[in-house]
C-alpha cells in the first residue's frame, strides 16, 4: 500500500469522530468523507513541498484542521437557515417585484390578493404612496414606516 492509502485509510476514523460532533444538517456521510479526503490530500501534498523540521503527527494536525473545517461549515449552514426563518425587515418595492415568473401561480395570485387588501385598508393619500412604493419611487421615510406599520399590523391581525 502506498503511504497516501494508509493515510486515507487511518483518517476515517477522526472523519468518523468528528462527524457525531458536528453533524451538518444537510450532509451525508459521503460529504463528510470527501471533504475530509481533500483535506488529508491538501495536508499531504503541503507536507511533501515543506517537509517540517520538527515532530509533525499527521492526524493529530488533520483532526484539528478538519474540525475546524466543520464548524466554518455548520456556521456557513446555520446562518443561510436562518435567513430563512428570520422576518426582519422586507421593503414593499421588493416584495412587489417578486412578481414574476420564477414563482408558481398561487403565489402570484396570494400577493395580488394581498393587494387589493392594502388597497381596502389604506386611505387615498397612502394608496398613491403605496403604489409608489410599488414601482420603486422613493418616499419620505417617516410616511413608509407608517404605511408599513399599518400593513404589518394588519397582517399580525389576520394572520
Amino acid at each position: 500500500m502506498d503511504k497516501i492509502d494508509i493515510i486515507l485509510k487511518n483518517i476515517e476514523p477522526i472523519i468518523m469522530n468528528c462527524r457525531k460532533k458536528t453533524q451538518i444538517p444537510s450532509w451525508e456521510l459521503e460529504d463528510y468523507m470527501q471533504e475530509g479526503m481533500i483535506i488529508a490530500l491538501e495536508m499531504y501534498h503541503q507536507m511533501l513541498l515543506n517537509s517540517p523540521e520538527a515532530p509533525f503527527n499527521f492526524y493529530v494536525y488533520f483532526k484539528v484542521k478538519y474540525s475546524c473545517f466543520l464548524i466554518d461549515q455548520y456556521r456557513k449552514a446555520m446562518a443561510i437557515k436562518r435567513k430563512f426563518d428570520l422576518m426582519d425587515y422586507c421593503e414593499l418595492s421588493e416584495v412587489f417585484n417578486l412578481f414574476d415568473h420564477k414563482q408558481n401561480v398561487a403565489e402570484n395570485v396570494m400577493y395580488q390578493l394581498l393587494c387589493q387588501e392594502i388597497h381596502l385598508l389604506l386611505t387615498p393619500e397612502e394608496i398613491t404612496l403605496f403604489d409608489a412604493l410599488r414601482r420603486g419611487e422613493k418616499i419620505d421615510r417617516n410616511q413608509k414606516y407608517r404605511i408599513k406599520k399599518k400593513i404589518m399590523d394588519y397582517i399580525k391581525r389576520c394572520g
